[in-house]
């Protein structure tokens, strides 16, 4: 049976926890193969992924995935809402994905269902409002409003918010999928804390800046664990946004206060804002702090920041509302004959190489060179800078 259950994910890095979740995710759904969409150069946060791609889907197949698959560019360095759209479209495109797999504090359904939903009543919009007006973050706003609904009886967590995203994603694009809830264990998202044997990623991520590497190897596997370590030695991880910040600054400053507007998730007049302080900063996390209100999140604020050296606007999200193929980063040799059940029922197709890059409208293509522009900025921000190699220079990965 060609069939596979799919994961949305950023691995940044890969570690015990992924590992967990994709044994659970084939456990629970029963299906042979997992295919995972991946982020690529640049990740939700509005930040360079800490590690290349083509490491992290390595580590992936190593771990538990069968196939992996790059996220777009415009739709991993994006909000919850279009990050799960196109995660989830692409598993959908892909036609051999009969279940979708999310972690979440929360592993009911049908009260993950409710959240997702929730948003559709006066009850919540009541109280959006309210929490808004008191000047909180839209993300904060919505996370208290949604636990002001629920009676504190759902957490309003990162997890649990992207996992509702999935579910409406699902509803709307591929309602034949199953949806499997899975209990992150461990560390909280985002968290900092030392957990046994599990870490979150931003602790991972701090703990390659400062090269503590007893602390990696105790929450990766181990193969990912020595490969960290040399990469961290060679300076080819992790890296680091601030390091493109001139970069960023430029792009920033050479467009006009209409420009700014026209960047998505800018609104309420913040063009005004951040053409002032990008004019009297000039560091970025100076201009970031600068910028940052209780309204403006610093997630929202790189991920501004990050469209504008991307070359993303309101316009070019509109015109690339979903995912216009599926781009093949490495696959297990097992898992071979789900690569060929894929070309068969793919509604979208599928790159491999450059030839098949080739063979995509205009459109397409203009969609996948910001996934090629990414992986070259981020290729600037590691502590030993690298050249713009071609990904296409690679063969495809199989392990």
């Amino acid at each position: 049976m060609q069939r596979a259950v799919g994961i949305i994910a950023e691995y940044n890095p890969f570690h015990n926890g992924h590992a967990y979740q994709l044994a659970r995710a084939k456990e629970r759904s029963s299906l042979p193969y997992a295919a995972v969409v991946m982020s690529g150069a640049f990740v939700q946060r509005g930040e360079c992924a800490a590690f290349d791609k083509f490491t992290r889907t390595k580590w992936a197949l190593e771990n538990g995935a069968d196939l992996v698959l790059e996220l777009p560019a415009a739709f991993a360095c994006a909000n919850a809402e279009r990050f799960a759209l196109g995660g989830v479209g692409t598993l959908a495109a892909t036609g051999i994905v009969d279940a979708v797999a999310f972690g979440a504090e929360d592993a009911s359904l049908p009260r993950l269902r409710e959240m997702a939903f929730a948003e559709k009543s006066e009850a919540f919009r009541s109280s959006l409002a309210a929490f808004l007006a008191k000047g909180r973050s839209y993300p904060a706003a919505r996370a208290d409003a949604l636990s002001e609904v629920f009676g504190g009886t759902l957490q309003a967590s990162p997890n649990n918010i992207l996992g509702a995203e999935y579910i409406k994603a699902a509803d709307a694009l591929a309602p034949h999928m199953a949806l499997i809830p899975i209990r992150r264990i461990g560390a909280m998202h985002d968290s900092t804390d030392a957990v046994p044997d599990f870490a979150s990623a931003s602790a991972l991520r701090a703990a390659a800046a400062e090269k503590d590497m007893p602390f990696i190897k105790g929450a990766v596997p181990e193969g990912v664990g020595g490969e960290i370590g040399s990469l961290l030695a060679e300076g080819y991880a992790p890296a680091v946004f601030e390091k493109l910040g001139s970069a960023v600054l430029y792009a920033l400053r050479r467009m006009e206060k209409e420009s700014l507007a026209a960047l998505p998730d800018v609104a309420e007049g913040l063009e005004n804002v951040l053409y002032e302080k990008v004019r009297s900063e000039t560091e970025l996390s100076a201009f970031l702090e600068a910028v940052k209100t209780k309204r403006y999140t610093l997630a929202r604020l790189r991920r501004t920041a990050a469209h504008a050296l991307l070359g993303f606007d309101k316009a070019f999200f509109a015109a690339h509302s979903a995912p216009r193929y599926i781009r093949v980063l490495g696959i297990r040799r097992t898992a071979l004959p789900l690569l060929s059940a894929m070309q068969k029922e793919a509604s979208l197709p599928i790159v491999t190489d450059y030839r098949s890059f080739l063979a995509l409208d205009s459109e397409a293509k203009a969609l996948y060179r910001k996934d090629l522009f990414a992986a070259e900025l981020q290729a600037m921000a590691f502590p030993v800078p690298q050249s713009a190699r071609s990904e296409f220079a690679r063969p495809l990965l199989i392990v």
